[in-house]
């Protein structure tokens, strides 16, 4: 589910082969072929007025330590960058350096300060921005980094290969043939010098189509694997106690499709979850490959030490990252939720409990789409699991930048 947006090589193209990869582009729209990313046409962001900011209250129910090490890690992000990057709130637009002052800003201000002067620091300080889906909220749901069991090589029980990005994957971003492609990417393979939208997951998985063509990394059960897929990353821990790491690389191009819109009739509304389903699946084997198929989209892996990894290539703090449309939010940048969470005893909801701070955009992925939609990383192991599978909830987000004047002083970090 998350991104990995580095830059890959691919053939040039000429006038021709731009022609033709567009109109290969207009059919895959409607076929689903490829997977094309396209700047959303959502409501852009509103700017709260004065008044509107000191109507909220934006008190954080977390710990300073865990917002701080969050914040740190996207300025790690924002120092790696060119200065010709630009982040855009609005019509304003924000360079590394000023995105680091505002973070630090922002550090100093926390910190400094408490309860309404807080608030009046805000105000006065930064610009914020409420993110609005089209009913004028936003729809929370969340995700976690799974621990499987798996082994390094085939066996009965586990026996689906968890594929590193085959070698003849190519990502071609269009934007760099034609203006009026910006922001449009698709993904295919070359075969006799022409592109051709890539193996699906029946392919792949049923037709075994990858089978020589791509490295496996580890092998474990096939249901496992296509969740393991929508979270984005995992551990995979072997018989021995050996633990592999591994995140998101590449995808295959082809959309992304909810397998929980085929079992709306099976499961009831309030009782779907990522565990219901998972349930079903291992309840009804004779049904999984219809269902599993419904989705051809297909997550390849790399193995990491540090992470998981958001798609700003920094570690995901668990309760403070976010994953958001980063055509929608620019990435690395701060944030507000208000939202509520489930509370569990013996792995049944008991109640919803408030869940209102302050995070961080470092992560995006494939069902996260346009303004008001964010999913919350809430880190590893039965809780974070249980939290995750269950979230389906409205709520308000919010993003965050310094105001301009503010910028040209020294901001020195909190840390």
């Amino acid at each position: 589910m998350r991104q990995d947006w580095s830059i890959k090589k691919y053939p040039s193209l000429n006038n021709r082969t731009v022609q033709g990869l567009f109109i290969l582009l207009c059919v895959a729209s409607l076929v689903g072929a490829c997977s094309i990313f396209v700047k959303p046409r959502g409501p852009a962001l509103t700017q709260l007025s004065s008044a509107q900011v000191k109507s909220n209250l934006w008190t954080d129910d977390s710990s300073h330590e865990s917002l701080a090490s969050s914040v740190e890690r996207s300025v790690q992000y924002y120092q790696q960058l060119p200065s010709s990057k630009s982040f855009n709130y609005g019509e304003l637009s924000y360079t590394p350096e000023e995105m680091i002052a505002s973070m630090h800003l922002f550090l100093q201000t926390v910190k400094n300060y408490h309860g309404k002067e807080q608030a009046r620091e805000l105000r006065r300080k930064f610009l914020i921005f409420e993110s609005r889906n089209t009913e004028g909220r936003a729809f929370f749901t969340g995700y976690y980094e799974p621990l499987l069991d798996g082994s390094p090589e085939p066996d009965e029980e586990y026996s689906e290969p968890v594929y590193k990005t085959p070698d003849d994957l190519i990502e071609v971003d269009l934007g760099l043939f034609a203006e009026q492609w910006s922001n449009m990417k698709i993904v295919g393979r070359n075969e006799g010098n022409t592109l051709l939208p890539y193996d699906s997951r029946d392919d792949i998985v049923y037709g075994m189509s990858l089978d020589g063509r791509a490295e496996p990394l580890a092998y474990v059960k096939e249901i496992e694997l296509f969740f393991l897929q929508i979270q984005g990353s995992g551990l995979i821990r072997f018989s021995d106690g050996r633990i592999k790491r591994i995140n998101y690389a590449q995808k295959n191009g082809h959309p992304y499709r909810a397998i929980g819109e085929l079992l709306r009739e099976t499961i009831p509304p309030e009782e779907m979850s990522l565990q219901a389903i998972r349930t079903y699946l291992y309840s009804h084997p004779d049904e999984v490959r219809g269902i599993l198929s419904y989705n051809q989209s297909y997550t390849f892996f790399r193995e990491v030490e540090d992470g998981p990894l958001g798609d700003i290539e920094v570690p995901l703090t668990p309760g403070r990252s976010i994953a958001m449309d980063r055509q929608a939010a620019p990435r690395g940048g701060l944030a507000f939720v208000k939202t509520e969470v489930p509370a569990f005893k013996d792995g049944l909801i008991t109640g919803w409990q408030p869940f209102q701070r302050f995070v961080v955009v470092q992560d995006t992925g494939g069902a996260i789409r346009d303004h008001g939609r964010a999913d919350i990383f809430f880190g590893h192991g039965n809780d974070a699991e249980l939290k995750a599978g269950h979230l389906k909830q409205e709520g308000r987000l919010f993003l965050i930048v310094a105001k301009k004047e503010y910028l040209n002083q020294t901001v020195k970090s909190t840390q």
